[in-house]
C-alpha cells in the first residue's frame, strides 16, 4: 500500500495543503456522473429511459431484461465503480495490485480459499438466463469505463486502471457475500488463541452460547489433547483483524419484523434495517429497475444487477444474518516425506493438494503454492508464505508442521443464489416467494416477507450437517468423526406465517427453540434488539407506517435497563452497597454519584445523543470490560485482547453473560491483588471509574456531559484511513451518535476499546402496504461513491433526523435529470 500512497500522497502536495479538498473537487469534478442527456450505448435493443430522483436513486425503464441489466450495469458503474472494483479484487485476492505489498497478507489469504475454483464450477452450471444477466451487466460497466470522461478520483490518484469487468465477476461478489454471512471460523481462531494463553476451561467461560445454555466446556473436550501442542497463533491475530475490520467479516446484522392486517390498518407492513460497518461509499445502492418481465425496487450490492431486499408491488422482503455457522476450522496432522507433504485421514496419510498462484505487484510477480486437504484449503499454510511482516509464527517451517488449520465452508451455488434473488423479485404469492427462497444457498438469511395480506419468515441456505460436535470450536481432522455428512433440506429450516402474534421479528437473535432439531449456529447475538422490538409491537393495536419508522429509530436500551434492575435491585443493592465501603473516599464519592445519575428516577434508559446519564451508562459499560478481563487477557495494545474485544462483540458473548445474567466468575477476581474479589466489587469500581472517565473527556460540570460528545458516527473511506490528509475529501463525520449496541437503532462501539461507531443501520426499509407509494427507503450515507457528487453524503442528514424517500412504484413524476441510453 505504501508505494500508492506515497504517490497521491505527492499529488496532494501538489495541489496544497490549505485548499487541497476544495482543489481536488475542482480537479475531479469532471469524474462526476451525468445525470441527464442522451448516451449512446453498444448493444442496447431499445432506447432505455433513466430517472433520477432528488437522492439520485434512479429508475431505470426498459423494453427487454437484457436492455435493463445492460443499463443496471452502467448506471451501477457510474456510481459506484471503484467499489465495485475493489470487492472483486478483494475475493479474487488481487488488491495488492492496487494498494502493493501491505494489501498482500490479506491477498494470501483470500486465494487460499480458492474462489477461482467456485466461480469455474458455477460458470459452468449457470443457466442461460443468469449468464445473460451477468453478461449484460457487464457489457454496461464496461461501456461506463469507456466512455466516461474521467476514471472516479480513487483510480486517478493511485494511478490504476480497472481491468474490464467479467461476467463472472458477479459470482465473486456473491462469494465476498458468502464469506460476510457465514459465520464463525475466525471466532473459532480467536477461541483457540485465548485458549492456548489461559486454557480450555477458561477459554469456554469466554465464550458462552446464551444466557439459558450450559457453558461450552462439552464441545471443547475434543482439544484437550492437543491445545498445547498446537503451536501459538496469537501473532497472526492482527491479519485476520484487518481482514474482519476491512471486509466486514461475521458482522451481527439487521432488524428485520412484519406486521400483519390484523394488527394495521387493515394491510401488512414489512420493515428491515440492515446493521454493517458505517463506510463511505455504503455497503448499499438503491436502485428501482423495470422491464415487461421484471419490476423491483430497493437495495442491491455494488457489482450485482438484481435487488436483494425491497418490494415488486406484490411481494416485500428484507433480510438479517442468520448468524450461521457453515464455517469448521479443521486441526489436520501433517508431515514432510521425500519432500513431500501428506496429511492424515482416517488412518490413512495424503498428499496435500495444491495449487500455485501468482501475485502481481507493482508490475513484478511470484508464485506461491496453496495447500488443502480433503476438508479445503489450509489457512496456515497461506499466512505461512507471508512475507509481509517477515516473521508471522503461525506454524514452524513445513518439514516440522505437525498440524495445519484447515477451512471447510460452503462457498458452491452462486449462479443458483443469483437465480433465486431473480425469482423473488418476481413472486406475486408467499407461495412463489418462499419456493423462491430454496433456490438461495449460499446466503444464510432470516428473510420476512409479506403481501399485503400475509406475513411470513424464512430461513435460507445450506447448513452442515455434522457426523459429531456443534462446530463452535476447532475440531480434530484426522479421524474424519467431526465430518460433514450433507446439508440440512430446506422443508426442515425455520419457516413460519401468519404467526397468532400478527408480527414476526428477528434480529439476529435465537430465534428457534434451545431444543431445536437442526444446529444453525451456536453463534448467536442477544436478544435485547428483538425483545425491545416484540415488547413495541405487542403493545400496539394499530401499528401505522409513524410508529415504524419512531421503532426503527428507537433508542430505549434494554441492556442499560438490565444493568439499572442490577444496580438497584432488592436482592444485589446491599451487595453493591457493601462493596462499595471498600472503595477510597474519592472513589466512594464519585460511584456514589454514578449511582444517582443512573437511578431510575434520573435515568429512562434511552441512550439520547444529548444525554449525560447515557453518557455514564456507555463509560460503566467500557470500564466494566477492563475491571473484569484487562487482568488476564491485557495488556490492552496485545493481540489476546484485540482478539477477544472483537469476539465479544460479534455475538453472545461474557460481555452480556457477565454484567447482566450471572453473578459467580473466576474473572471477577483480579489476578493482579491478593483478595479475591466479587462482581460487586468490581461494579463498585466500573462506578467510579465510569464517573472519572466522563469527567477527564467532558470536564467536571455533569450538566455538560453528553452521550454525543463521546459516540460518534464515522464514515471513513478506506484509503483516507491509511492517508489521514484526505480525510476531508474522502471521509465525512463526525457527527455525534445516540444509541448503543443494544438498540433497534444500533450504533455498535466495541466496548473496552474505545466509543467509535462502526457499525450502524446502513439502509432502512418500511414498505407499508396501506399506503398509496409503500416503499420507503434511506441508505447511508448516500447513492453515489465518487466524493465530489452531491449524492456522495446527502442522506447522512435525513439518517440523522429519521426521515425516509418514497420510491413511488410507478415512477418519479418530477425527476431532478433524465437520462436516454440509446443504441
Amino acid at each position: 500500500m505504501k508505494q500508492t500512497f506515497k504517490r497521491i500522497f505527492i499529488i496532494i502536495l501538489l495541489l496544497s495543503f490549505t485548499q487541497q479538498c476544495s482543489m481536488m473537487g475542482h480537479y475531479f469534478k469532471s469524474s462526476e456522473k451525468q445525470y441527464s442527456g442522451t448516451i449512446h450505448i453498444e448493444g442496447l435493443k431499445q432506447p432505455v429511459e433513466v430517472r433520477y430522483d432528488n437522492v439520485g436513486i434512479p429508475h431505470i425503464k426498459a423494453h427487454f431484461e437484457e436492455d435493463l441489466f445492460l443499463a443496471t450495469g452502467y448506471v451501477m458503474a457510474s456510481y459506484r465503480l471503484f467499489q465495485m472494483v475493489m470487492l472483486k479484487m478483494a475475493i479474487q485476492g488481487r488488491l495488492s495490485e492496487f494498494a502493493g505489498k501491505d494489501a498482500l497478507p490479506i491477498d494470501y489469504f483470500m486465494r487460499s480459499l480458492n474462489a477461482k475454483k467456485m466461480v469455474a464450477e458455477s460458470m459452468r452450471s449457470i443457466d442461460s438466463h443468469g449468464l445473460m444477466m451477468f453478461t449484460q451487466f457487464a457489457k454496461g460497466v464496461n461501456a461506463y469505463i469507456k466512455g466516461c470522461k474521467k476514471l472516479p478520483p480513487e483510480f486517478i490518484l493511485a494511478g490504476f486502471t480497472p481491468d474490464e469487468w467479467q461476467p463472472e465477476d458477479g459470482l465473486y461478489i456473491f462469494g465476498m457475500l458468502n464469506l460476510d454471512v457465514s459465520f464463525n471460523f475466525i471466532e473459532e481462531l480467536q477461541f483457540l488463541m485465548i485458549a492456548q494463553k489461559l486454557g480450555l476451561e477458561k477459554a469456554c467461560r469466554l465464550f458462552p452460547v446464551y444466557k439459558d445454555t450450559e457453558l461450552p466446556f462439552e464441545e471443547a473436550k475434543k482439544l484437550r489433547s492437543i491445545i498445547t501442542t498446537i503451536p501459538q497463533i496469537e501473532e497472526v491475530s492482527g491479519t485476520f483483524s484487518k481482514l474482519k475490520q476491512s471486509l466486514g467479516l461475521g458482522i451481527p446484522a439487521s432488524n428485520n419484523w412484519a406486521i400483519a392486517p390484523t394488527k394495521t390498518n387493515g394491510k401488512s407492513i414489512v420493515a428491515n434495517d440492515t446493521h454493517l460497518m458505517a463506510s463511505l461509499p455504503s455497503p448499499w445502492i438503491i436502485m428501482h429497475l423495470e422491464c415487461p418481465t421484471y419490476h423491483c425496487a430497493g437495495v442491491c450490492l455494488p457489482g450485482i444487477p438484481i435487488v436483494v431486499a425491497g418490494c415488486n408491488g406484490h411481494v416485500a422482503w428484507g433480510e438479517t444474518m442468520v448468524m450461521a455457522d457453515t464455517q469448521d476450522i479443521f486441526i489436520e496432522k501433517i508431515k514432510e516425506e521425500n519432500g513431500n507433504l501428506y496429511y492424515l485421514y482416517k488412518d490413512e496419510w495424503l498428499p496435500l493438494e495444491k495449487h500455485e498462484e501468482v501475485f502481481t505487484v507493482k508490475g513484478k510477480k511470484h508464485t506461491v503454492t496453496m495447500y488443502s486437504t480433503v476438508h479445503g484449503p489450509l489457512l496456515n499454510m497461506a499466512l505461512l508464505s507471508m512475507p509481509f511482516p517477515p516473521k508471522i509464527p503461525v506454524q514452524p517451517p513445513a518439514v516440522d508442521m505437525p498440524y495445519g488449520l484447515a477451512l471447510s465452508w460452503v462457498v458452491a451455488g452462486g449462479d443458483k443464489t443469483l437465480n433465486g434473488f431473480y425469482t423473488l423479485g418476481k413472486a406475486k404469492t408467499l407461495a412463489q416467494a418462499r419456493e423462491a427462497m430454496k433456490l438461495i444457498h449460499t446466503i444464510y438469511l432470516n428473510i420476512v416477507y409479506g403481501d399485503s395480506n400475509s406475513i411470513g419468515w424464512q430461513v435460507t441456505g445450506l447448513y452442515p450437517v455434522r457426523k459429531k460436535g456443534t462446530g463452535l470450536f476447532p475440531s480434530p481432522g484426522w479421524t474424519g468423526e467431526y465430518d460433514w455428512d450433507g446439508f440440512v433440506p430446506f422443508d426442515r429450516l425455520p419457516h413460519v406465517e401468519n404467526p397468532e402474534e400478527g408480527f414476526v421479528v428477528t434480529a439476529n437473535h435465537r430465534t428457534v427453540a434451545k431444543d431445536y432439531p437442526v444446529n444453525l449456529t451456536q453463534s448467536w447475538y442477544n436478544d435485547e434488539r428483538a425483545m425491545r422490538i416484540t415488547q413495541v409491537l405487542s403493545h400496539k393495536k394499530t401499528c401505522t407506517l409513524e410508529d415504524v419508522m419512531k421503532l426503527q429509530n428507537d433508542q430505549y436500551s434494554l441492556m442499560a435497563k438490565h444493568v439499572q434492575d442490577i444496580l438497584f435491585s432488592k436482592d444485589f443493592n446491599h451487595l453493591l452497597m457493601a462493596s462499595l465501603q471498600k472503595l477510597s473516599p474519592k472513589q466512594k464519592e464519585k460511584a456514589l454519584k454514578a449511582l444517582q445519575m443512573l437511578s431510575p428516577e434520573n435515568f429512562d434508559c434511552i441512550m439520547r445523543v444529548d444525554s449525560a446519564h447515557a453518557a455514564l451508562m456507555g463509560a460503566l459499560y467500557h470500564c466494566f470490560v477492563h475491571n473484569t478481563f484487562a487482568d488476564e487477557l491485557g495488556p490492552k495494545d496485545a493481540p489476546l485482547w484485540e482478539a477477544f474485544l472483537q469476539a465479544s462483540m460479534t455475538s453472545y458473548s461474557a460481555f452480556d453473560e457477565l454484567l447482566v445474567y450471572k453473578h459467580q466468575s473466576p474473572f471477577f477476581d483480579d489476578v493482579t491483588t491478593p483478595e479475591v474479589e466479587t462482581k460487586w466489587d468490581v461494579l463498585a469500581k466500573t462506578l467510579a471509574d465510569a464517573y472519572v472517565l466522563c469527567q477527564d473527556t467532558m470536564g467536571s460540570n455533569e450538566q455538560k456531559w453528553q452521550w454525543g460528545k463521546l459516540h460518534a458516527y464515522w464514515f471513513k473511506h478506506e484509503i483516507a484511513k491509511e492517508i489521514g490528509i484526505l480525510k476531508g475529501f474522502l471521509s465525512r463525520g463526525p457527527y455525534p451518535a445516540g444509541g448503543d449496541v443494544h438498540t433497534v437503532n444500533v450504533a455498535m462501539f466495541t466496548w473496552g476499546k474505545d466509543f467509535d461507531v462502526w457499525m450502524i443501520p446502513a439502509m432502512r426499509m418500511i414498505v407499508d402496504f396501506n399506503s398509496n407509494n409503500p416503499l420507503h427507503f434511506i441508505i447511508v450515507p448516500g447513492q453515489s461513491g465518487n466524493p465530489v457528487s452531491k449524492h456522495y453524503d446527502d442522506m447522512v442528514d435525513m439518517y440523522l433526523h429519521g426521515t425516509y424517500q418514497v420510491i413511488p412504484m410507478q415512477g418519479i413524476t418530477h425527476p431532478s435529470g433524465v437520462e436516454t441510453l440509446v443504441p
